[in-house]
């Protein structure tokens, strides 16, 4: 038997918001994801470079310029991966947060329900009570 509680549409909300802040964790995991396979791809790129043994002065610049866009690419997508770990500890926050209000609220339902459970008991006794009391009077 379903009971109905007053609770019943504070814990469907509350548990609304927990699976909204789950999803947003989700989609910083996903970001994050992204942003450390940018940068370990800038890091192997970096790491195959060769620097020119000889040439024109031109290619040696052209090399160092190629090389400090790879760097300041590098430093943007390691700040930017800093800021998104940085939200998700926010977020993750949240979480316990709204973890704790819908396990407070499941717990007034719970409590709620177990008054009406008892006084449903009572009242079921006080019938059964009435029925003897009719049958041996």
């Amino acid at each position: 038997m379903k009971f109905k509680t007053k609770f019943d549409t504070i814990v469907k909300v509350k548990k609304q918001k927990l699976d909204e802040v789950i999803r947003k964790i989700g989609k910083l995991d996903a970001q994050i994801h992204q942003i450390e396979l940018m940068i370990d791809e800038i890091q192997k790129n970096i790491d195959n470079f060769r620097h020119p043994n000889n040439g024109e002065f031109a290619i040696f610049r052209q090399f160092r310029d190629l090389v400090e866009k790879y760097f300041r690419e590098l430093s943007f997508n390691e700040e930017k991966l800093k800021a998104l770990k940085n939200q998700k500890k926010i977020v993750i926050e949240e979480l316990k947060e709204a973890n704790m209000e819908l396990e407070k609220m499941k717990f007034l339902q719970n409590e709620e329900i177990k008054k009406q459970i008892l006084r449903l008991k009572k009242i079921e006794n006080k019938q059964m009570d009435e029925m003897a009391s009719m049958l041996f009077a």
